[in-house]
């Protein structure tokens, strides 16, 4: 069987058969093939899943979910260094969903919280916002600091994520700051799988 990578590096490869390979997958598996795309084959997947079906907030946590219960995904990015990390998202008391990165260099770039919502311009995208801060985190996690101060202005400042599906367990994303397309990629993968 090939691996998501192999997949990616064919000329021609659809979405279905990607979400089909990923959901037939072990969740293990899931996640290992899934971190282990690289910049051209996370690029690839951006593209393709322009046709993908449209997710909204319900995607990153259950409807139920209960307020400031942490749902990790694993994660990956295109950038040379430091590349493996955790999106982590909650509910807020308020019903606001927002979360912080938790990866190796976060005691130099501070911890990156964002606020998550739709995205404004293209349907079925979410938006994880790093211009808007929660007002509050689960308790034991790194204190809320503003994106625009010290090393973090450079990593997250002004920046905006937008997720598109992949499929039950992976979405792939990609950054943008001031509104302008940026050269980095990062798939994500659900550390712990939705009911089958």
């Amino acid at each position: 069987m090939s691996t998501l990578t192999e997949m990616l590096r064919n000329e021609i490869i659809t979405l279905e058969e990607v979400t089909k390979h990923l959901d037939s997958l072990p969740h293990k598996y899931r996640i290992s093939q899934s971190v282990e795309l690289g910049k051209k084959e996370q690029m690839k997947l951006w593209d393709i899943a322009k046709v993908g079906q449209p997710i909204d907030l319900s995607y990153l946590l259950p409807a139920g979910a209960p307020i400031l219960k942490p749902y990790p995904f694993e994660g990956r990015n295109s950038l040379p260094a430091f590349t493996f990390f955790q999106k982590v998202f909650y509910r807020q008391p308020d019903g606001i969903i927002a979360g912080y990165n938790n990866q190796k260099m976060a005691w130099a770039t501070g911890p990156g919280y964002y606020v998550c919502g739709e995205n404004p311009t293209h349907f079925g995208e979410i938006e994880v916002d790093y211009t808007r801060l929660p007002w509050i985190q689960p308790a034991g996690w790194p204190v809320i600091k503003p994106n625009m101060a010290g090393l973090s202005r450079f990593v997250y400042g002004g920046t905006k994520d937008y997720l598109r599906w992949v499929s039950r367990d992976v979405v792939i994303g990609r950054a943008t700051r001031a509104g302008k397309d940026m050269p980095n990629w990062f798939i994500l993968c659900r550390k712990d799988p939705i009911e089958e």
